[in-house]
């Protein structure tokens, strides 16, 4: 059986679109001009949650298309001691949602398929968090050093990404319904 020849590329050659989040507009009650806005707190486990999410006024600040999140869409948290580096990779938006100034928001080229982009860019989230810089309570995420110092390893055939990127998230997924089961009979 031959070898998948494989790619090593820093993540900003494989990456089409980085970019940091809004300065959102707050405010408590949903209407018509409010989307949801993600924050570093809905960045945990390499999950996002929107419990800690808020709501962003766009009659106060328009946010551009680009900034809306897009099933796929990678998010790190860029700053704060502790939660600078998480990974994330979204796939159910609920409702129409962008994310603050303390995330980064990663989209891929078209060289490599986004589930398993997702991957590995979370495989190499302790050498991300390794990139905070700055003094305590104020470190932030290099993104010079983001896009330069993290390698992604691939297989140039597309469909091999796929696949790997298939088996990851049914295990994922297994992971999730066998956490519920748990959590079911402990109740």
């Amino acid at each position: 059986m031959e070898k998948a020849k494989r790619i090593l590329k820093p993540l900003g050659e494989v990456t089409e679109f980085m970019t940091k989040g809004i300065a959102p507009k707050y405010t408590e009650n949903e209407t018509e001009n409010t989307i949801k806005v993600l924050n570093q707190r809905c960045n945990r486990n390499f999950q996002i949650s929107y419990k800690e999410a808020r709501l962003h006024d766009k009659s106060l600040r328009k946010v551009s298309e680009e900034k809306l999140l897009k099933p796929g869409d990678v998010l790190i948290n860029s700053t704060g001691t502790g939660t600078a580096g998480r990974v994330a990779q979204v796939w159910q938006i609920p409702a129409t949602t962008t994310f603050d100034g303390h995330m980064i928001l990663l989209r891929p080229t078209k060289e490599i398929d986004p589930l398993y982009y997702g991957y590995a860019i979370k495989a190499q989230q302790k050498q991300i968090e390794s990139l905070a810089e700055g003094s305590t309570g104020q470190t932030e995420i290099n993104r010079k050093r983001l896009q330069e110092e993290i390698i992604i390893n691939f297989p140039i055939n597309i469909s091999k990404q796929r696949k790997v990127g298939m088996i990851l998230f049914n295990i994922d997924k297994r992971i999730k319904i066998n956490a519920a089961i748990n959590d079911n009979l402990a109740a």
